[in-house]
C-alpha cells in the first residue's frame, strides 16, 4: 500500500478550482495527468474531457492519506481551531469542499510540472519517457 497520494486541483476555463484527480499514486499521476499535460494532449478528468489549453491553474497536492480521510482531518483541525479561539464564528469549518484537500498536504506541483502547464520541458523530469505525440 502506498503512503503517498496525489490529488490534482485545477481551474478549467472560467470555472472555479475543482478536483480533477484524487487518490493517485505517482505512477498514475504521471500517466493520467502529467504526460498528457506536457504533451498538450486532452485527458479525461472524471466525466470531463480536458484540454491543457483550458487549464488556468493547477496544483498537485501530496497527502499521506486518501482524499476523504485528508479532508476529514482538515475538518477536525478546523473545528479544533474554532473551539479554542476566543471568538466564536458560526461556520461549518473547512474540509467540506472538495478543493479543501489543498489544506491537507504539500503542494508538489513543481516536482511534476517543472516547465509549467503544457510545457514539453516537463518531460525532462522523466528520463525514458518517449517524446511522441498523443
Amino acid at each position: 500500500m502506498t503512503d503517498k497520494f496525489y490529488h490534482v486541483l485545477g481551474a478549467i476555463g472560467d470555472r472555479k478550482t475543482e478536483v480533477l484527480f484524487s487518490d493517485l499514486t505517482a505512477k498514475e499521476l504521471r500517466k493520467q495527468f502529467v504526460v498528457p499535460d506536457v504533451r498538450g494532449c486532452t485527458f479525461f478528468a472524471g466525466t470531463s474531457v480536458v484540454s491543457p489549453a483550458e487549464l488556468r491553474k493547477v496544483q498537485i497536492i501530496e497527502t499521506p492519506m486518501k482524499e476523504a480521510e485528508a479532508r476529514e482531518q482538515v475538518d477536525r483541525d478546523s473545528l479544533a481551531d474554532i473551539r479554542t479561539g476566543g471568538l466564536f464564528i458560526v461556520s461549518p469549518g473547512q474540509g467540506y469542499e472538495t478543493d479543501d484537500i489543498a489544506e491537507a498536504g504539500a503542494n508538489v506541483t513543481r516536482n511534476f510540472l517543472r516547465g509549467g502547464l503544457g510545457s514539453s520541458s516537463g518531460l525532462l523530469a522523466y528520463p525514458g519517457t518517449p517524446q511522441v505525440g498523443c
